[in-house]
């Protein structure tokens, strides 16, 4: 796996997605025990990849909802501490398990 290349020294996959969309273009999500990886690989003989990373623990909220009457998207939305990340789209199916995963990973707020 090419993926490898990008993870830091110990870090493990812990969930791989099926293919999702955002920012205009279609990613491999995957959830290791420290960051979100959105990844990519472009090109037959000149590879070219393209990633993208998050940190879990500066994860604030995700929002799950669908759209579409026939043709169901399930849409993700993710807050960090510094910015609101481009909608994740993809299956219903894909899209709720990779919700239901981060949810194991999301540090819960002591009440106030």
């Amino acid at each position: 796996m090419v993926l490898t290349d990008f993870l830091y020294p110990g870090e493990a996959v812990v969930f791989q997605s099926g293919k999702i969309r955002t920012l205009n273009d279609q990613f491999f999500l995957y959830i290791t025990d420290q960051r979100i990886l959105l990844h990519r690989r472009r090109g037959v003989l000149f590879k070219k990849d393209r990633v993208i990373a998050e940190r879990i623990e500066d994860i604030r909220t995700m929002q799950y909802s669908e759209k579409g009457v026939l043709k169901k998207k399930g849409v993700l939305r993710i807050e960090t501490l510094s910015k609101k990340m481009d909608p994740i789209v993809g299956k219903v199916a894909d899209i709720k398990a990779i919700w239901q995963e981060m949810q194991k990973y999301i540090r819960k707020e002591p009440p106030t």
